[in-house]
């Protein structure tokens, strides 16, 4: 089974590499029809290709009772389209997509985890990670537990290492101010908070790293 998986992704990349994709964010490659098909018989699925930018992931991955996948791929040399899928009566169906976020593959990361606390899972895709302190940034897709549509926070995109914390309801993020004197680390820690809909920032305190 395992040869099998490793002969079938093999074949994708080859099909991925061949095939020409429209780059107006409606069309893709055959290949992801062919992960979507693969993906619907496994627990799971990851696949990712440098150049051109592809990257799958299917599984349980927003939460433990629904089956998703996650497309994302470049339909510029700088931006992304992002597309949802859920296994609905044995089916893929995709549930919405995202165009136009603007894209840096070499440092491209996905984060999956609940940040606005509605005990569903949200996606963070990274698009830069500073050297040094290292500080990264990017887009946050809250997802809607009910339908799955992804709705973009643009507030959030120079928010530097978000970390939800469920006990205050609330999302930590940094910044890095370089150095004092004796080379320590200087930080300041903001305190993000929901207001109507958006990630707000309610507190800051600066902070040195001994």
């Amino acid at each position: 089974m395992q040869r099998l998986t490793i002969f079938i992704l093999g074949l994708i990349f080859v099909s991925y590499n061949q095939a020409s994709t429209k780059r107006d964010g409606i069309m893709v490659s055959d290949s992801t029809n062919i992960l979507l098909d693969s993906a619907a018989t496994k627990d799971t699925l990851e696949f990712i290709s440098a150049e051109p930018f592809l990257f799958f992931k299917s599984g349980y991955i927003l939460s433990s009772t629904e089956k998703n996948a996650i497309i994302i791929v470049c339909t510029t040399d700088t931006t992304y389209l992002v597309k949802l899928y859920s296994i609905r009566n044995r089916k893929w169906e995709l549930t919405d997509s995202i165009s136009g976020l603007d894209a840096f593959p070499s440092q491209f990361e996905l984060t999956f985890n609940d940040y606005n606390f509605d005990k569903q899972k949200d996606i963070y895709i990274q698009v830069s990670v500073s050297n040094g302190w290292p500080l990264s940034r990017g887009h946050l897709l809250i997802v809607d537990p009910v339908t799955k549509k992804l709705t973009r926070h643009e507030e959030t995109r120079y928010l530097a290492n978000m970390k939800p914390d469920p006990k205050t309801e609330t999302v930590v993020s940094e910044l890095w101010n370089g150095y004092n004197e004796k080379g320590q680390h200087q930080l300041s820690i903001f305190t993000n908070k929901w207001v109507n809909g958006k990630l707000n920032t309610v507190k800051k305190k600066n902070i040195t790293l001994k």
